[in-house]
Protein backbone atom coordinates (compact mmCIF):
# COMPACT_ATOMS: atom_id res chain seq x y z
CA UNK A 1 0.00 0.00 0.00
CA UNK A 2 2.58 2.55 0.85
CA UNK A 3 4.14 1.98 -2.12
CA UNK A 4 1.48 2.41 -4.33
CA UNK A 5 0.75 5.60 -2.50
CA UNK A 6 4.68 6.78 -3.70
CA UNK A 7 3.67 6.28 -6.78
CA UNK A 8 0.12 8.00 -6.92
CA UNK A 9 1.98 10.64 -5.44
CA UNK A 10 4.85 10.74 -8.11
CA UNK A 11 2.54 10.55 -10.79
CA UNK A 12 0.78 13.29 -9.72
CA UNK A 13 3.71 15.50 -9.06
CA UNK A 14 4.66 14.23 -12.79
CA UNK A 15 1.67 15.61 -14.39
CA UNK A 16 2.12 18.94 -11.88
CA UNK A 17 5.38 19.21 -13.17
CA UNK A 18 5.01 18.73 -16.53
CA UNK A 19 1.88 19.90 -17.61
CA UNK A 20 3.32 23.76 -17.40
CA UNK A 21 6.27 22.54 -20.14
CA UNK A 22 3.58 21.68 -22.24
CA UNK A 23 1.33 24.86 -22.03
CA UNK A 24 4.90 26.65 -22.46
CA UNK A 25 5.59 24.58 -25.60
CA UNK A 26 2.07 25.19 -26.97
CA UNK A 27 2.68 29.32 -26.72
CA UNK A 28 5.82 28.71 -28.05
CA UNK A 29 4.73 26.94 -31.14
CA UNK A 30 1.80 29.08 -31.43
CA UNK A 31 3.86 32.18 -31.68
CA UNK A 32 6.52 30.22 -33.83
CA UNK A 33 4.05 29.74 -36.25
CA UNK A 34 2.47 33.59 -35.77
CA UNK A 35 6.01 34.85 -37.31
CA UNK A 36 6.08 32.29 -39.94
CA UNK A 37 2.43 33.80 -41.34
CA UNK A 38 3.62 37.60 -40.68
CA UNK A 39 6.74 37.40 -42.31
CA UNK A 40 4.72 35.24 -45.41
CA UNK A 41 2.55 38.86 -46.40
CA UNK A 42 3.57 39.00 -49.61
CA UNK A 43 1.39 42.57 -49.79
CA UNK A 44 -1.27 43.99 -47.74
CA UNK A 45 -3.06 41.83 -45.33
CA UNK A 46 -2.63 38.56 -46.97
CA UNK A 47 -0.37 36.07 -45.51
CA UNK A 48 1.15 33.11 -48.17
CA UNK A 49 0.24 31.14 -44.78
CA UNK A 50 -0.85 31.84 -41.12
CA UNK A 51 -0.46 28.31 -39.31
CA UNK A 52 -1.29 29.12 -36.22
CA UNK A 53 -4.79 28.72 -35.92
CA UNK A 54 -4.59 24.97 -37.67
CA UNK A 55 -1.84 23.81 -35.63
CA UNK A 56 -3.45 25.31 -32.39
CA UNK A 57 -6.40 23.39 -33.10
CA UNK A 58 -4.50 20.28 -33.95
CA UNK A 59 -3.18 20.08 -30.64
CA UNK A 60 -6.17 20.98 -28.66
CA UNK A 61 -8.10 18.11 -30.47
CA UNK A 62 -5.40 15.50 -30.51
CA UNK A 63 -4.91 16.42 -26.55
CA UNK A 64 -8.16 17.92 -24.53
CA UNK A 65 -6.68 17.81 -21.83
CA UNK A 66 -4.42 20.79 -22.99
CA UNK A 67 -7.44 23.11 -23.09
CA UNK A 68 -7.61 24.61 -20.20
CA UNK A 69 -7.90 28.00 -19.13
CA UNK A 70 -4.04 28.69 -19.25
CA UNK A 71 -3.26 26.67 -22.10
CA UNK A 72 -5.93 29.36 -23.78
CA UNK A 73 -4.78 32.19 -22.26
CA UNK A 74 -0.95 31.31 -22.99
CA UNK A 75 -1.80 31.32 -26.75
CA UNK A 76 -3.66 34.42 -26.69
CA UNK A 77 -1.02 35.75 -25.51
CA UNK A 78 1.66 34.04 -27.90
CA UNK A 79 -0.32 36.01 -30.67
CA UNK A 80 -0.29 39.20 -29.30
CA UNK A 81 3.27 38.89 -28.82
CA UNK A 82 3.95 38.22 -32.57
CA UNK A 83 1.81 40.78 -33.69
CA UNK A 84 2.99 43.79 -31.06
CA UNK A 85 6.80 42.91 -32.00
CA UNK A 86 6.10 43.20 -35.67
CA UNK A 87 4.94 46.50 -35.09
CA UNK A 88 1.10 46.42 -34.99
CA UNK A 89 -0.74 48.74 -32.57
CA UNK A 90 -2.70 46.92 -29.58
CA UNK A 91 -6.17 47.45 -30.55
CA UNK A 92 -5.40 45.95 -33.85
CA UNK A 93 -3.94 42.94 -32.38
CA UNK A 94 -6.17 42.06 -29.38
CA UNK A 95 -9.31 42.50 -32.48
CA UNK A 96 -7.49 40.21 -35.02
CA UNK A 97 -6.22 38.10 -32.66
CA UNK A 98 -9.91 37.98 -31.17
CA UNK A 99 -10.45 36.53 -34.49
CA UNK A 100 -8.41 34.18 -34.31
CA UNK A 101 -9.09 32.50 -30.97
CA UNK A 102 -12.92 32.36 -31.55
CA UNK A 103 -12.41 30.49 -34.75
CA UNK A 104 -10.32 28.27 -33.22
CA UNK A 105 -12.86 28.08 -30.48
CA UNK A 106 -15.68 27.45 -32.51
CA UNK A 107 -13.69 24.12 -34.40
CA UNK A 108 -12.18 23.07 -30.73
CA UNK A 109 -16.50 22.74 -29.88
CA UNK A 110 -17.33 20.94 -33.37
CA UNK A 111 -14.69 18.58 -33.47
CA UNK A 112 -14.85 17.09 -29.87
CA UNK A 113 -18.94 16.80 -30.98
CA UNK A 114 -17.07 13.60 -33.14
CA UNK A 115 -16.73 10.16 -32.48
CA UNK A 116 -12.42 9.60 -31.71
CA UNK A 117 -12.41 7.67 -35.00
CA UNK A 118 -14.27 10.85 -37.04
CA UNK A 119 -11.38 13.24 -35.28
CA UNK A 120 -8.97 10.62 -36.57
CA UNK A 121 -9.95 10.89 -40.22
CA UNK A 122 -10.64 7.04 -39.74
CA UNK A 123 -14.23 7.07 -41.46
CA UNK A 124 -14.97 7.50 -45.04
CA UNK A 125 -16.92 10.83 -44.71
CA UNK A 126 -14.89 11.96 -41.93
CA UNK A 127 -12.76 14.06 -44.38
CA UNK A 128 -16.00 15.86 -45.03
CA UNK A 129 -16.97 16.87 -41.64
CA UNK A 130 -13.49 18.16 -41.23
CA UNK A 131 -13.87 20.18 -44.26
CA UNK A 132 -17.35 21.43 -43.12
CA UNK A 133 -15.91 22.03 -39.17
CA UNK A 134 -13.18 23.86 -40.93
CA UNK A 135 -15.42 26.00 -42.96
CA UNK A 136 -17.59 26.83 -40.17
CA UNK A 137 -14.48 27.48 -37.86
CA UNK A 138 -13.03 29.87 -40.58
CA UNK A 139 -16.54 31.76 -41.33
CA UNK A 140 -16.63 32.67 -37.77
CA UNK A 141 -13.46 34.17 -37.72
CA UNK A 142 -13.59 35.62 -40.93
CA UNK A 143 -16.72 37.65 -39.41
CA UNK A 144 -14.85 39.09 -36.96
CA UNK A 145 -11.82 39.90 -38.67
CA UNK A 146 -13.38 41.43 -41.51
CA UNK A 147 -14.90 44.01 -38.96
CA UNK A 148 -11.46 44.32 -37.12
CA UNK A 149 -9.27 44.75 -40.92
CA UNK A 150 -11.94 47.19 -42.02
CA UNK A 151 -11.41 48.99 -39.05
CA UNK A 152 -8.15 49.27 -37.70
CA UNK A 153 -7.17 48.94 -42.34
CA UNK A 154 -9.48 50.88 -43.95
CA UNK A 155 -10.41 47.52 -46.58
CA UNK A 156 -13.74 47.03 -47.82
CA UNK A 157 -15.45 44.59 -45.17
CA UNK A 158 -16.38 42.09 -48.42
CA UNK A 159 -12.70 41.98 -49.42
CA UNK A 160 -11.39 41.43 -45.74
CA UNK A 161 -13.99 38.41 -45.48
CA UNK A 162 -13.10 36.22 -48.57
CA UNK A 163 -9.51 36.74 -48.07
CA UNK A 164 -9.36 36.03 -44.24
CA UNK A 165 -12.21 32.99 -45.24
CA UNK A 166 -10.02 31.89 -47.84
CA UNK A 167 -6.66 31.97 -45.56
CA UNK A 168 -8.20 29.93 -42.83
CA UNK A 169 -9.97 27.13 -44.87
CA UNK A 170 -6.93 26.84 -47.26
CA UNK A 171 -4.81 26.18 -43.45
CA UNK A 172 -7.36 24.28 -41.67
CA UNK A 173 -7.27 21.75 -44.56
CA UNK A 174 -3.66 21.47 -45.48
CA UNK A 175 -2.50 21.14 -41.80
CA UNK A 176 -4.81 20.36 -39.76
CA UNK A 177 -5.23 16.58 -40.91
CA UNK A 178 -0.98 16.14 -39.65
CA UNK A 179 -2.31 16.35 -36.39
CA UNK A 180 -5.22 14.24 -36.20
CA UNK A 181 -3.76 11.42 -38.51
CA UNK A 182 -1.33 11.09 -35.92
CA UNK A 183 -0.54 7.72 -34.65
CA UNK A 184 1.00 7.25 -31.18
CA UNK A 185 4.44 7.50 -30.70
CA UNK A 186 5.01 3.66 -30.73
CA UNK A 187 3.41 2.89 -34.01
CA UNK A 188 5.19 6.18 -35.72
CA UNK A 189 8.56 3.87 -36.32
CA UNK A 190 6.60 1.53 -37.87
CA UNK A 191 4.55 4.40 -40.86
CA UNK A 192 7.61 5.88 -41.58
CA UNK A 193 9.54 2.82 -41.98
CA UNK A 194 6.74 1.51 -44.39
CA UNK A 195 6.32 4.91 -46.29
CA UNK A 196 10.31 4.45 -46.79
CA UNK A 197 10.46 1.51 -48.55
CA UNK A 198 7.81 2.79 -51.12
CA UNK A 199 10.06 5.90 -52.54
CA UNK A 200 8.04 6.30 -56.18
CA UNK A 201 5.48 8.03 -55.15
CA UNK A 202 7.42 10.69 -53.25
CA UNK A 203 9.67 10.39 -56.24
CA UNK A 204 6.61 10.84 -58.59
CA UNK A 205 5.48 13.53 -56.51
CA UNK A 206 8.20 15.83 -55.91
CA UNK A 207 8.90 15.15 -59.95
CA UNK A 208 4.96 16.68 -60.66
CA UNK A 209 5.72 19.31 -58.21
CA UNK A 210 8.93 20.12 -60.33
CA UNK A 211 6.98 19.94 -63.71
CA UNK A 212 4.52 22.54 -62.26
CA UNK A 213 6.80 25.33 -61.47
CA UNK A 214 8.58 24.72 -65.17
CA UNK A 215 5.43 24.85 -66.97
CA UNK A 216 3.34 26.95 -65.45
CA UNK A 217 0.43 28.33 -66.22
CA UNK A 218 -3.65 27.96 -64.75
CA UNK A 219 -3.67 24.90 -64.03
CA UNK A 220 -0.42 24.00 -62.76
CA UNK A 221 -1.40 23.47 -59.16
CA UNK A 222 -3.40 20.78 -60.20
CA UNK A 223 -0.01 18.62 -61.23
CA UNK A 224 0.82 16.77 -58.04
CA UNK A 225 -3.04 15.31 -58.18
CA UNK A 226 -2.15 11.97 -59.53
CA UNK A 227 0.81 11.47 -57.54
CA UNK A 228 -1.03 12.29 -54.39
CA UNK A 229 -3.82 10.11 -54.87
CA UNK A 230 -0.49 7.56 -55.70
CA UNK A 231 0.58 8.29 -52.29
CA UNK A 232 -3.07 7.85 -50.81
CA UNK A 233 -3.25 4.66 -51.76
CA UNK A 234 0.48 3.36 -50.92
CA UNK A 235 1.28 4.96 -48.03
CA UNK A 236 -0.56 5.19 -44.39
CA UNK A 237 -2.65 8.48 -43.51
CA UNK A 238 -0.46 10.00 -41.36
CA UNK A 239 2.58 9.86 -43.99
CA UNK A 240 -0.06 11.21 -46.59
CA UNK A 241 -1.25 14.02 -44.60
CA UNK A 242 2.41 15.20 -44.42
CA UNK A 243 3.19 14.54 -47.71
CA UNK A 244 0.40 16.54 -48.66
CA UNK A 245 0.70 19.75 -46.57
CA UNK A 246 4.35 20.01 -47.60
CA UNK A 247 2.96 20.20 -51.53
CA UNK A 248 0.43 22.45 -50.66
CA UNK A 249 2.09 25.02 -48.14
CA UNK A 250 5.08 24.97 -51.26
CA UNK A 251 2.46 25.45 -53.93
CA UNK A 252 1.07 28.54 -51.59
CA UNK A 253 4.35 30.28 -51.07
CA UNK A 254 5.25 29.61 -54.64
CA UNK A 255 2.15 31.41 -56.08
CA UNK A 256 2.23 34.38 -53.61
CA UNK A 257 6.19 34.87 -54.54
CA UNK A 258 5.78 34.38 -58.12
CA UNK A 259 7.76 31.57 -58.53
CA UNK A 260 5.08 29.21 -60.24
CA UNK A 261 3.33 31.67 -62.49
CA UNK A 262 -0.17 30.74 -63.26
CA UNK A 263 -0.73 32.79 -66.34
CA UNK A 264 -1.88 35.99 -65.17
CA UNK A 265 -0.45 39.45 -65.21
CA UNK A 266 -3.29 41.27 -63.13
CA UNK A 267 -5.19 41.12 -60.06
CA UNK A 268 -2.50 39.59 -57.99
CA UNK A 269 -4.47 39.45 -55.14
CA UNK A 270 -7.53 37.60 -56.46
CA UNK A 271 -5.11 35.19 -57.89
CA UNK A 272 -4.05 34.46 -54.57
CA UNK A 273 -7.43 34.19 -53.03
CA UNK A 274 -8.52 31.52 -56.16
CA UNK A 275 -5.13 29.35 -55.75
CA UNK A 276 -6.18 28.93 -51.96
CA UNK A 277 -9.57 28.00 -52.56
CA UNK A 278 -8.21 25.72 -55.59
CA UNK A 279 -5.64 23.69 -53.48
CA UNK A 280 -7.94 23.66 -50.56
CA UNK A 281 -10.76 21.27 -53.19
CA UNK A 282 -7.72 19.62 -54.86
CA UNK A 283 -6.17 18.54 -51.45
CA UNK A 284 -9.57 16.77 -50.49
CA UNK A 285 -9.20 14.23 -52.94
CA UNK A 286 -6.25 12.35 -51.87
CA UNK A 287 -6.82 13.11 -47.65
CA UNK A 288 -10.41 11.22 -49.05
CA UNK A 289 -8.85 8.21 -50.47
CA UNK A 290 -6.26 8.40 -47.27
CA UNK A 291 -9.34 8.61 -44.94
CA UNK A 292 -11.02 5.58 -46.71
CA UNK A 293 -7.95 3.54 -47.16
CA UNK A 294 -7.34 3.92 -43.53
CA UNK A 295 -11.02 2.82 -43.04
CA UNK A 296 -10.64 -0.40 -45.32
CA UNK A 297 -7.46 -0.97 -43.42
CA UNK A 298 -9.15 -1.12 -39.78
CA UNK A 299 -11.79 -2.79 -41.06
CA UNK A 300 -9.73 -5.66 -42.42
CA UNK A 301 -7.17 -5.99 -39.03
CA UNK A 302 -10.48 -6.46 -37.18
CA UNK A 303 -12.19 -9.32 -39.14
CA UNK A 304 -8.65 -10.37 -39.06
CA UNK A 305 -8.55 -10.36 -35.23
CA UNK A 306 -12.45 -11.74 -35.42
CA UNK A 307 -10.87 -15.04 -37.46
CA UNK A 308 -8.03 -15.47 -35.59
CA UNK A 309 -8.80 -15.12 -31.98
CA UNK A 310 -11.01 -16.72 -30.06
CA UNK A 311 -14.18 -14.23 -28.81
CA UNK A 312 -14.64 -15.49 -25.70
CA UNK A 313 -11.07 -15.57 -24.40
CA UNK A 314 -8.93 -13.33 -27.00
CA UNK A 315 -6.81 -16.33 -27.25
CA UNK A 316 -5.95 -18.15 -30.77
CA UNK A 317 -8.64 -19.75 -32.35
CA UNK A 318 -8.12 -22.87 -33.23
CA UNK A 319 -7.32 -22.69 -36.91
CA UNK A 320 -5.32 -19.62 -36.50
CA UNK A 321 -3.22 -21.37 -33.68
CA UNK A 322 -2.27 -24.72 -36.10
CA UNK A 323 -1.31 -22.27 -38.90
CA UNK A 324 1.26 -20.07 -36.60
CA UNK A 325 2.70 -23.23 -34.93
CA UNK A 326 3.19 -24.99 -38.00
CA UNK A 327 5.06 -22.13 -39.55
CA UNK A 328 6.99 -21.31 -36.17
CA UNK A 329 8.19 -25.15 -36.09
CA UNK A 330 9.82 -24.53 -39.71
CA UNK A 331 11.21 -21.61 -38.36
CA UNK A 332 12.44 -22.40 -35.23
CA UNK A 333 13.03 -26.35 -35.10
CA UNK A 334 16.40 -27.09 -36.57
CA UNK A 335 18.11 -24.05 -33.86
CA UNK A 336 16.48 -24.79 -30.67
CA UNK A 337 14.12 -27.85 -29.04
CA UNK A 338 10.00 -26.51 -29.01
CA UNK A 339 7.62 -28.10 -26.37
CA UNK A 340 3.79 -27.91 -26.75
CA UNK A 341 1.75 -27.99 -23.79
CA UNK A 342 -2.32 -28.84 -23.30
CA UNK A 343 -3.86 -27.14 -20.52
CA UNK A 344 -7.47 -28.82 -19.20
CA UNK A 345 -9.30 -27.32 -16.88
CA UNK A 346 -10.40 -29.64 -13.71
CA UNK A 347 -13.70 -30.75 -13.47
CA UNK A 348 -14.75 -27.94 -15.88
CA UNK A 349 -18.18 -29.49 -16.71
CA UNK A 350 -18.96 -29.82 -12.90
CA UNK A 351 -18.33 -26.01 -12.85
CA UNK A 352 -20.78 -25.62 -15.61
CA UNK A 353 -23.19 -27.63 -14.45
CA UNK A 354 -23.02 -26.57 -10.96
CA UNK A 355 -22.92 -22.74 -10.97
CA UNK A 356 -24.08 -22.39 -14.88
CA UNK A 357 -22.30 -21.67 -18.05
CA UNK A 358 -22.01 -17.84 -17.27
CA UNK A 359 -19.86 -18.81 -14.71
CA UNK A 360 -18.10 -21.24 -16.92
CA UNK A 361 -17.30 -18.36 -19.19
CA UNK A 362 -16.04 -16.76 -16.76
CA UNK A 363 -13.36 -19.43 -15.40
CA UNK A 364 -12.49 -19.67 -19.24
CA UNK A 365 -11.37 -15.65 -19.47
CA UNK A 366 -10.07 -15.36 -16.02
CA UNK A 367 -7.71 -18.50 -16.98
CA UNK A 368 -6.75 -17.72 -20.52
CA UNK A 369 -5.75 -13.84 -19.14
CA UNK A 370 -3.59 -15.67 -15.92
CA UNK A 371 -1.73 -18.10 -18.40
CA UNK A 372 -0.76 -14.99 -20.93
CA UNK A 373 0.61 -13.36 -18.08
CA UNK A 374 2.72 -16.08 -17.46
CA UNK A 375 3.98 -16.11 -21.02
CA UNK A 376 6.32 -14.42 -23.17
CA UNK A 377 5.30 -12.29 -25.98
CA UNK A 378 7.06 -14.70 -28.59
CA UNK A 379 5.16 -17.91 -27.64
CA UNK A 380 1.80 -18.84 -28.82
CA UNK A 381 -1.24 -19.86 -26.55
CA UNK A 382 -4.21 -20.76 -28.31
CA UNK A 383 -7.87 -21.81 -27.34
CA UNK A 384 -8.35 -25.46 -28.96
CA UNK A 385 -12.19 -25.92 -28.34
CA UNK A 386 -14.37 -25.94 -24.85
CA UNK A 387 -11.98 -25.69 -21.86
CA UNK A 388 -8.61 -27.07 -23.48
CA UNK A 389 -5.91 -24.74 -24.68
CA UNK A 390 -2.42 -25.50 -26.27
CA UNK A 391 0.69 -23.59 -25.44
CA UNK A 392 3.67 -23.38 -28.01
CA UNK A 393 7.37 -22.37 -26.43
CA UNK A 394 10.68 -21.82 -28.51
CA UNK A 395 14.02 -21.00 -26.97
CA UNK A 396 13.39 -22.93 -23.88
CA UNK A 397 15.41 -25.40 -22.11
CA UNK A 398 13.31 -28.65 -20.86
CA UNK A 399 13.82 -27.28 -17.19
CA UNK A 400 12.75 -24.11 -17.98
CA UNK A 401 9.79 -25.30 -19.85
CA UNK A 402 8.58 -26.70 -16.82
CA UNK A 403 8.99 -24.15 -14.65
CA UNK A 404 6.66 -22.33 -17.13
CA UNK A 405 4.22 -24.77 -16.44
CA UNK A 406 4.59 -25.06 -12.69
CA UNK A 407 4.27 -21.05 -12.70
CA UNK A 408 0.95 -21.50 -15.16
CA UNK A 409 -0.83 -24.22 -12.81
CA UNK A 410 0.67 -22.14 -9.68
CA UNK A 411 -0.98 -18.90 -10.80
CA UNK A 412 -4.20 -20.47 -11.39
CA UNK A 413 -4.19 -22.43 -8.46
CA UNK A 414 -4.24 -18.79 -6.86
CA UNK A 415 -6.76 -17.25 -8.70
CA UNK A 416 -10.30 -16.32 -7.55
CA UNK A 417 -13.06 -15.67 -9.84
CA UNK A 418 -15.59 -13.78 -8.86
CA UNK A 419 -19.24 -15.33 -9.94
CA UNK A 420 -22.73 -12.96 -10.53
CA UNK A 421 -24.07 -14.06 -7.00
CA UNK A 422 -21.30 -12.67 -5.15
CA UNK A 423 -19.55 -16.58 -5.18
CA UNK A 424 -15.88 -16.93 -5.52
CA UNK A 425 -14.92 -19.97 -6.91
CA UNK A 426 -11.25 -21.56 -6.84
CA UNK A 427 -9.81 -23.51 -10.02
CA UNK A 428 -7.06 -25.64 -10.98
CA UNK A 429 -5.92 -27.01 -14.39
CA UNK A 430 -3.90 -30.08 -15.41
CA UNK A 431 -0.72 -29.77 -18.05
CA UNK A 432 1.08 -32.34 -20.67
CA UNK A 433 4.44 -31.04 -22.46
CA UNK A 434 5.39 -32.63 -25.00
CA UNK A 435 9.34 -32.15 -26.74
CA UNK A 436 10.00 -31.85 -30.66
CA UNK A 437 13.55 -32.65 -31.05
CA UNK A 438 14.62 -31.84 -34.82
CA UNK A 439 13.28 -35.21 -36.48
CA UNK A 440 10.74 -35.03 -34.43
CA UNK A 441 6.61 -34.87 -35.76
CA UNK A 442 4.49 -32.00 -36.77
CA UNK A 443 2.20 -29.78 -35.21
CA UNK A 444 -0.46 -32.26 -34.91
CA UNK A 445 1.32 -34.89 -33.75
CA UNK A 446 3.33 -32.82 -31.20
CA UNK A 447 -0.24 -31.99 -29.57
CA UNK A 448 -1.34 -35.49 -29.86
CA UNK A 449 1.91 -36.57 -27.70
CA UNK A 450 1.13 -33.67 -24.91
CA UNK A 451 -2.65 -34.35 -25.17
CA UNK A 452 -1.38 -38.31 -24.12
CA UNK A 453 0.46 -36.49 -21.49
CA UNK A 454 -2.49 -34.31 -20.38
CA UNK A 455 -4.19 -37.37 -19.90
CA UNK A 456 -2.08 -39.02 -17.61
CA UNK A 457 -1.79 -35.82 -15.76
CA UNK A 458 -5.79 -35.58 -15.26
CA UNK A 459 -5.86 -39.59 -14.07
CA UNK A 460 -3.14 -39.60 -11.39
CA UNK A 461 -5.26 -36.52 -9.67
CA UNK A 462 -5.28 -33.35 -11.67
CA UNK A 463 -3.72 -30.42 -10.68
CA UNK A 464 -0.61 -31.56 -12.49
CA UNK A 465 2.44 -31.46 -14.99
CA UNK A 466 3.63 -34.87 -16.95
CA UNK A 467 5.52 -35.08 -19.93
CA UNK A 468 5.44 -37.76 -22.87
CA UNK A 469 7.39 -40.44 -22.54
CA UNK A 470 8.46 -42.26 -25.70
CA UNK A 471 7.96 -45.50 -26.10
CA UNK A 472 5.79 -45.50 -22.87
CA UNK A 473 1.95 -46.46 -22.60
CA UNK A 474 -1.03 -46.45 -20.09
CA UNK A 475 -2.64 -50.18 -19.70
CA UNK A 476 -6.15 -50.28 -20.90
CA UNK A 477 -7.80 -49.64 -17.08
CA UNK A 478 -5.54 -46.00 -17.14
CA UNK A 479 -6.60 -45.54 -20.70
CA UNK A 480 -10.45 -45.69 -19.15
CA UNK A 481 -9.28 -43.17 -16.66
CA UNK A 482 -8.18 -40.83 -19.46
CA UNK A 483 -11.64 -40.81 -20.63
CA UNK A 484 -13.30 -40.98 -17.54
CA UNK A 485 -11.01 -37.97 -16.25
CA UNK A 486 -11.61 -36.07 -19.74
CA UNK A 487 -15.33 -35.93 -19.19
CA UNK A 488 -14.86 -34.16 -16.48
Amino acid sequence: MQIFENTVEQSAFYRSSVRPLWIAGLGLVVFAACLLGIFSRPFGMLASVWPANAILLGLLVRHPSLSTPTAWICAALAYLMADLLTGSSLGAAVALNAANLIGVGVGYILFMRLSTEHRHLRRPLAVLYMFSISAIAGASASIVGALAVAHYFGEPISRALVAWLTTELVNYVVILPVFLAMPPFADRDRVVSATGVKPWPVVSLAASCAAALLIGGPGAIAFPVPSLLWCALTYRLFAVTVLMAIACMLAQVAVASGVLHLGVDRLAEATLLSSRLGITLLALGPLTVASIDAARRTLIARLSHAVDYDFLTQCLARAAFMVRASALIEAESRKTPIFAMMLDIDRFKVINDTHGHAAGDRVLQAVALTVRMALRSDDLFGRLGGEEFAILLVRQTPANANRVAERILAAIRALKVDLENGETLSVTASIGIAERLPTGPEIEGLLSQADRALYIAKAEGRDRIRAFADGTSASGATAARFDAARQQ
